[in-house]
């Protein structure tokens, strides 16, 4: 994934969930499922 890919979706987690994700996130979680957990953990 390319750092303009990265950025997109940034912004598009943000719009949609209100989550503010970190270039490090990119790297902790490796997988969809994982980062929809994570997504899911911060939003409650």
């Amino acid at each position: 994934m390319s750092s303009f890919d990265t950025m997109c979706l940034v912004t598009d987690v943000k719009t949609v969930f209100g989550v503010d994700l970190k270039s490090k996130d990119f790297i902790d979680y490796k997988t969809v499922g994982e980062m929809a957990k994570y997504i899911a953990s911060v939003r409650k």
